[in-house]
């Protein structure tokens, strides 16, 4: 039998999520999803998702991420868009195909809000056999770079554009002269690419990375890190998003 303080939480705790519009959703997330299903089944994968505004509507973000089960990264010519029902705390994903003879159809995933405090939320699909579930865990990320040791002596600035689609600039300070080595890496810790390795005279620096590997090769999107190098000790760091 529920007590009034258990109804004053359940009131307190659903009521906070209607307070949020669809502009509060507007970021870059990342996490882990774990998804149920009779045919794939997986926990905790890492995951993200970017949500940004629509210069054509506003009644939904434009979205895109890793995850396959939300994102077709093959379909660049369907629409995906984010929508979120503040009466019933659900937010939906969903393609809209659409050619120049109008739209083909539409299909949308529909997820309920479990927890949002504005900086993490935890999203869950249920379909209607039971027999899938999918969730999303994830937390609003700064993009902010963290520094091993000396960062006034060398480091790696905010590269920009971040996200980018398909380059980006990476600013480099160097307050004396030093062999350095500039690389890129993907989530993994896996070496994509060596952007720079030699010697450098003090000064500041601008370096491109245009998303492909050691072979010239377009990498996917996802997240991948910039590193700088003194020697073999790490001095700095940037996170990267390269979107599709």
């Amino acid at each position: 039998m529920p007590t009034n303080k258990h109804i004053l939480i359940f009131i307190l705790f659903f009521g906070s999520l209607k307070a949020f519009n669809l502009g509060d959703f507007a970021g870059f997330w990342e996490g882990v999803e774990s998804l149920s299903s009779p045919t794939v089944s997986y926990d905790g994968r890492e995951t993200y998702l970017s949500l940004r505004h629509n210069a054509s509507l506003d009644d939904n973000l434009i979205y895109n991420s890793n995850s396959d089960f939300i994102y077709n990264g093959y379909l660049d010519w369907a629409a995906h868009y984010f929508t979120y029902n503040k009466t019933d705390n659900q937010v939906s994903f969903g393609r809209r195909f659409t050619t120049p003879l109008g739209i083909l159809g539409t299909q949308e995933i529909t997820y309920d809000i479990i927890d949002y405090d504005g900086n993490r939320i935890y999203l869950e699909f249920i379909s209607e056999d039971g027999l899938t579930t999918h969730s999303l865990n994830v937390s609003l990320s700064t993009l902010e770079a963290f520094t091993i040791q000396n960062p006034e002596d060398f480091r790696l600035e905010p590269n920009f554009p971040n996200p980018f689609n398909p380059s980006t600039s990476i600013p480099l300070s160097l307050a004396a002269d030093n062999v350095i080595r500039v690389s890129v890496y993907d989530a993994k810790g896996s070496l994509v690419k060596n952007i720079h390795t030699g010697f450098l005279h003090s000064g500041h620096y601008v370096f491109s990375w245009d998303g492909t590997n050691v072979n010239n090769s377009d990498v996917s999107a996802g997240i991948y890190f910039c590193k700088l190098f003194i020697g073999e000790n790490t001095k700095s760091v940037r996170k990267m998003i390269l979107l599709k």
